[in-house]
């Protein structure tokens, strides 16, 4: 995607549609073959009480993808452990349009992360805001 070079407040993107940047951060435990997720707020603008992705969020004007994933994984789910400034633990693996802003999401540009956690040693301090419970999910019981 390339940037308008305009800004816009979070609200007035969202009512507009306006497509803008994101990340989405799957934390997951492959040996163990689980992925963490989350249950959103009841208070969010989009996709409110639904579980979700591990942690996700938009990304500012001019801020960078990856400090953004650290951020959100921080500020969601207590994880703040990552090594700034590379976060090299976070593994990016593509970035992906995601048309949903006519479903109660938006439209965005997400920039895909995964982190390693082993499950059963993964502590979460949930940021209460954002978000109402997580869960550890095995992957074969999605559909």
């Amino acid at each position: 995607p390339t940037s308008t070079g305009r800004t816009k407040i979070r609200s007035d993107v969202h009512r507009d549609k306006d497509w803008h940047r994101s990340v989405h951060i799957w934390l997951v435990d492959t040996s163990k073959e689980r992925v963490a997720l989350q249950k959103r707020s009841l208070a969010k603008d989009t996709f409110p009480g639904r579980w979700d992705i591990s942690a996700a969020g938009h990304i500012e004007a001019g801020g960078d993808s990856r400090e953004t994933a650290a951020r959100e994984l921080a500020e969601e789910l207590g994880i703040d452990d990552l090594q700034p400034p590379s976060y090299v633990e976070l593994v990016f693996a593509f970035t992906c349009p995601a048309e949903q802003a006519d479903w109660g999401g938006c439209n965005c540009y997400e920039d895909v992360y995964f982190l390693e956690r082993d499950s059963e040693e993964c502590d979460f301090a949930i940021g209460s805001e954002e978000v109402m419970d997580v869960k550890w999910m095995n992957i074969g019981d999605f559909e």
